[in-house]
């Protein structure tokens, strides 16, 4: 146990805020550029077309309007300044982050509680197969590509192949259900699987245009949060004379079977307009793989890979779907509501009469396929996070066994703003879901002991959440920039930009419609919080478990080991490497990259020093051949100055790529022959990974 919140941020080292700094400003100018783009050519305007929240991945064009703008934002990346200012809980949180990375165990999660073990990795190991195997087999490479050309297909009806990356091999972990009785003798876990097919974005938007059209046709019971629950129990009448069923569907995405599903949406047929072209999105989306250590698994019960995962895009919204039809059997004839898989329900009847009801519900799920747990004859029921008494017709907050409030620390390295409204948050949710002033002085003590120890000095206090008048707003198309925060940061990054947007952007400009402090705004990010890290070294001990791709790799095939232009180093790959340029009066230094071996690169950078129609293909080159046709000498070291991953389509993030552009725009010194607007580029590593190069 960590006596502090998983949720707390500890200060980031100077290096990798800067990367994040250059990535978060370059996904900020990517937008900015495409938008000027279209204002300025209103003739060239982007197709009309759903892309349902699919970015271009192409490089947009060069605006002249916004160099002012994009030189400001890079010299103050530059110029940022650092202080160490180090709090005793940051040192906490170095220390304790310090001794899980030195662990050679893996950290593990619980499923339910605050709690984290330390496991092995022979038994961690040992504990996922286990779970995989359960409800598993083994896939082929076929059934991958079978899934990636029915998702190019459906890209490309959509015109949207060259947005969409490929199912992307995500190994599968588990957390640990530690409130499970007798845990220490036979420890169950809870099986993920995060590998997720991108369709499922589309299906996503889909499925929830149609659970909203049901929900509002047919009033079910259909909550989507503990708000909608009170009011249904401040609805029900004789409270004194009635009693809760509550009941829980055992496993319920992994129960979920392609039948259920399309009989889900025959019926909401009768309410919305359902096309063929969606429906079979919607299946598609659900024909997914589980991979671990490189090897794809297929549900043992699914003949056409049909499997919804608790890490889909579209899991929550099908969930709802199905939920919908479930309702329509118990409905109206039950006075029944269910939040995804917890249900609850109110009968003024008999107990006899009661326990008829709670078979007829046992049936009814049991006939399509879903096993339920189920208790009736309740007078005081927990739900969610609230605890329902009829006996008194009142309702307070509810906290499950072993489980203790944890809140982000005063100290963490959380935007200040974030800091001022978490206590505020607190007290707000706490009177919502206590039903008197009595109620919540009665169950306020956990809480405030949780935000005393984060270092708060804040007094909770009821103050029931008034009902909100709808104000008709004006919508505006607003651009943001999300610098990340960090304590350690001494320059306001926020102030000077915005003075930096209204300095490049005067009411004459061009752009200032689309340009100004109504249009973009800031907002700060958040760097990673204990949680990430623990999960990415879990990931890391992992990975190097994994057997090598070639055992017999060698680092240099050069004939003459001592003309190697990297000393013995040229096969290395995914590499930030730097040629400093020597001549005679003058040196200038060039930073690239490459995801393949350094020596191809190598030897395409010589052919563009020879081949006259090769002299623009990098500043390098150009450089080059500017001192050739000066005659003057010179000569070319080459070293490696940073390692890094390309493209992953599992995280999205070219860790290669943002390396080098963090060289060339905060270590200008070893770039002299870079050119700074190289930070808006597009990502060559990710191509190969979209389903329109799919073969």
């Amino acid at each position: 146990k960590f006596d502090y919140s998983s949720k707390n941020i500890p200060a980031a080292p100077k290096t990798t805020y800067l990367k994040r700094l250059v990535e978060k400003t370059e996904h900020f100018l990517k937008r900015l550029r495409w938008r000027s783009f279209f204002f300025l050519n209103p003739n060239a305007s982007a197709e009309n077309k759903d892309t349902f929240g699919f970015n271009s991945r192409k490089t947009p064009p060069v605006i002249d309007e916004l160099k002012q703008f994009e030189n400001g934002l890079i010299d103050l990346i530059q110029n940022v300044e650092f202080k160490h200012d180090e709090t005793n809980f940051q040192k906490k949180l170095k220390d304790d982050i310090n001794s899980v990375k030195v662990d050679t165990r893996v950290t593990i999660k619980a499923d339910k509680t605050i709690n984290y073990y330390k496991l092995d990795t022979c038994k961690y190991n040992e504990l996922l197969k286990s779970n995989i195997t359960k409800s598993y087999k083994k896939a082929s490479t076929d059934d991958v590509k079978q899934i990636h050309e029915s998702e190019k297909q459906i890209s490309e009806n959509l015109d949207l192949s060259d947005r969409i990356d490929k199912l992307a091999p995500k190994d599968s972990f588990i957390t640990l259900k530690d409130h499970k009785e007798n845990f220490e003798n036979r420890p169950k876990c809870r099986l993920i699987n995060p590998s997720k097919s991108e369709i499922g974005k589309i299906s996503k938007k889909i499925l929830d245009r149609i659970v909203t059209d049901v929900k509002k046709a047919t009033s079910i019971n259909l909550w989507k949060n503990t708000n909608e629950v009170l009011n249904w129990y401040h609805k029900i009448t004789d409270k004194d004379q009635s009693k809760f069923i509550c009941f829980d569907i055992v496993d319920f995405y992994p129960s979920i079977s392609q039948e259920l599903l399309l009989k889900a949406l025959h019926f909401a047929e009768q309410y919305t307009k359902i096309t063929p072209e969606d429906k079979h999105i919607i299946i598609q989306a659900k024909r997914t793989l589980l991979f671990s250590g490189n090897e794809p698994w297929r549900k043992r019960d699914s003949e056409d890979l049909f499997d919804i995962t608790m890490g889909s895009y579209d899991g929550a919204e099908t969930c709802e779907l199905v939920v919908c039809f479930m309702l329509s059997l118990l409905q109206p004839q039950y006075n029944i509501g269910l939040y995804r898989d917890d249900g609850l329900g109110v009968f003024n009847k008999s107990p006899r009469e009661i326990e008829n009801i709670k078979k007829d519900i046992c049936r009814i799920f049991g006939e399509n396929g879903l096993k339920i747990t189920i208790e009736a004859n309740k007078r005081i029921t927990h739900f969610l996070d609230v605890t329902l008494n009829l006996e008194s017709g009142t309702h307070e907050p509810y906290l499950k066994p072993n489980n203790e409030p944890r809140y982000v620390n005063v100290k963490s390295n959380h935007p200040p703003n974030v800091l001022r409204n978490i206590p505020k948050g607190i007290n707000t949710r706490l009177s919502n879901i206590s039903s008197s002033q009595e109620v919540f002085d009665k169950t306020k003590a956990p809480y405030q002991t949780a935000l005393n120890e984060s270092g708060y000095k804040y007094k909770l206090h009821f103050s029931p959440h008034p009902t909100k008048t709808k104000r008709k707003t004006r919508s505006r198309n607003i651009t943001w920039y999300n610098p990340p925060f960090d304590i350690n940061v001494k320059t306001n990054i926020g102030r000077k930009f915005l003075h930096l947007l209204d300095t490049c952007f005067p009411e004459s400009h061009p752009l200032h419609k689309i340009c100004n402090r109504n249009t973009i705004k800031i907002s700060y990010s958040c760097m990673p919080n204990v949680k990430t890290i623990i999960q990415n070294d879990t990931k890391n001990k992992l990975n190097q478990l994994q057997p090598a791709e070639s055992t017999d790799k060698k680092d240099c095939n050069c004939r003459n080991k001592e003309t190697c232009p990297l000393q013995g180093q040229c096969l290395s790959t995914s590499v930030i490497y730097q040629a400093t340029v020597e001549s005679d009066d003058k040196v200038e230094s060039y930073v690239g990259l490459t995801a393949n071996d350094f020596k191809s690169r190598y030897r395409n950078h010589i052919h563009t020093f020879k081949d006259q129609r090769k002299r623009s293909s990098t500043e390098l080159s150009k450089y080059v051949w500017t001192l050739k046709d000066g005659n003057r000498n010179f000569s070319i070291n080459w070293k490696i100055i940073c390692r890094a991953k390309a493209y992953n389509p599992i995280t999205k993030r070219c860790n290669l790529c943002i390396a080098e552009k963090y060289f060339i725009i905060c270590k200008p010194h070893m770039a002299t022959l870079n050119k700074r607007s190289e930070i808006v580029s597009m990502c060559r590593h990710q191509s190969k990974y979209l389903l329109s190069n799919v073969t």
